[in-house]
């Protein structure tokens, strides 16, 4: 029964995800192709064995292979899928087929045929997301503790359930996927987290001697004083301040049920306070009475982070640099967002999943983190397994399309082979007003392959360490 379970979760949801994923990718080259004059001598999903084929009309044969760990869209006149360098027998080509080869075509043209495959899997991105938040609205997970883990960088920093985490390293935090985020990309171990944490006690009034002026002064109190106020330079008159405490007396019902220098009292008994006059005002009119106050404390904490040991989604041990924190259980959405706001947040959704990425890269290169984070195939199915389990059919949607955006970014590196490295050349091509020799090219190609082989090879070594502590920990 686990064999199948895990089929039914891991095996099935990834062939569907890298399916479509790759469909939409090499669909982009292909419709462009089309549309251009190129001939596509083949259409494949997946490497290796044909498992089932048809050729159209056209003579494109259309093809779906053995290994579902990509694909490719071979052009007429290729030497490889990569489209990185021209066959030899482009001379044995008749006139007619010569106008639909790739390699002969004008540079704009190869071009645009290369770009339109990353530009797909954007788009798709772009179409998932606003489909997404005009049906259902924006996904809300906001940054607030529901539980720290014992012994974790959170715990040891003071970070408590019920706090809200406002920013990291000054970056705003405005819900739990930022925070984790800004975590996972902090440059240093070293974390300055703002903290906004609830403040909520019980006290009744007290007789309390205090000094005002030099004056003695003693009366019915809860024993606060607020900050000083600002006088107005025009009428002389004091400005209104807000409830910001400034001193606690001591012994005072305010010290002792947990009030401290820099709470902001925000209601008494459930009326909203602006002004300090107006909680001044209220302990007068109900003194001897249960004072039930909410507000809130600021903290600024310095953490930090290491790695840590936790349960995962589905009952699982791993272990990763992190705050130590997890979310409330609460997920819901927003209110449904218009056509015009879903097309808006859809964009910026983009944008900002290609901003963070690229900001984990760039720290790679520079040497700011490590290369631990790099999965591979094998991260990809554990993670569209995971989401399968836990996440129902919108989080795996949603999981798609952060993964499209990701493909479409990644197929964009200028890395021979991939279509970034093919973008370079042509690019290269258009400045010089002429092709670079084939030798060049092969030359190119091959250096590419070594860099593509060395990162797969890492991220495979990353994906088989995370399932043994996955595993066996």
């Amino acid at each position: 029964m686990e064999i199948l379970s895990n089929i039914l979760y891991y095996v099935i949801p990834f062939i569907v995800l890298l399916g479509i994923l790759v469909f939409v990718h090499e669909f982009g080259h292909f419709i462009v192709a089309r549309m251009l004059g190129v001939k596509v001598v083949a259409f494949s999903i997946g490497f290796g064995k044909e498992l089932w084929s048809h050729t159209d009309k056209k003579g494109t044969c259309w093809k779906i292979s053995a290994v579902p760990l990509g694909g490719y869209c071979q052009f007429l006149g290729d030497a490889d899928a990569s489209s990185s360098t021209a066959s030899k027998s482009l001379s044995k080509l008749s006139k007619k087929e010569k106008a639909m080869a790739f390699p002969l075509q004008k540079t704009w043209k190869k071009l645009a045929i290369v770009v339109a495959g990353p530009l797909f899997n954007y788009l798709l991105a772009v179409l998932i997301f606003i489909g997404i938040f005009f049906a259902y609205g924006k996904m809300i997970h906001p940054s607030v503790v529901g539980g720290v883990i014992d012994g974790s960088a959170a715990a040891e920093a003071g970070i408590m359930a019920g706090d809200e985490i406002l920013s990291i390293n000054g970056k705003p935090t405005p819900d739990f996927q930022t925070l984790s985020n800004e975590v996972m990309l902090s440059e240093s171990d070293e974390a300055d987290v703002e903290v906004k944490r609830p403040v909520s006690v019980s006290m009744q009034t007290e007789q309390i001697t205090y000094c005002e002026c030099g004056e003695e002064k003693t009366g019915q109190m809860i024993g606060v004083r607020s900050i000083p106020s600002d006088r107005n330079e025009e009428t002389g008159e004091l400005a209104p301040v807000p409830v910001i405490i400034d001193e606690v007396f001591p012994n005072s019902p305010a010290e002792r049920a947990g009030i401290v220098k820099g709470d902001v009292l925000e209601s008494i008994n459930g009326v909203e306070l602006t002004y300090f006059d107006e909680l001044k005002k209220y302990v007068e009119e109900h003194s001897g009475e249960n004072l039930d106050i909410k507000g809130r404390r600021m903290l600024n904490l310095k953490v930090v982070l290491k790695d840590t040991d936790y349960n995962d989604e589905i009952g699982g041990k791993s272990k990763r640099r992190m705050l130590g924190v997890s979310s409330t259980p609460e997920l819901a959405f927003s209110e449904k967002l218009s056509f015009i706001e879903a097309v808006k947040a859809g964009f910026e959704e983009t944008y900002n999943i290609t901003a963070m990425t690229l900001r984990g890269v760039w720290q790679m290169i520079t040497g700011q983190r490590g290369g631990q984070d790099v999965g591979g195939i094998i991260r990809i199915a554990e993670m569209s397994g995971d989401v399968s389990k836990t996440g129902g059919i919108i989080g795996f949607i949603y999981f798609m399309a952060l993964l499209s955006v990701n493909l479409g970014l990644i197929n964009l590196f200028p890395i021979p082979v991939l279509d970034g490295g093919n973008i370079v050349i042509f690019l290269i091509e258009m400045v010089i007003g002429r092709d670079l020799k084939e030798n060049v090219k092969d030359y190119i190609f091959k250096f590419g392959l070594l860099i593509i082989l060395a990162i797969m090879l890492l991220a495979t070594w990353n994906d088989i360490l995370h399932l043994a502590s996955r595993w066996f920990y």
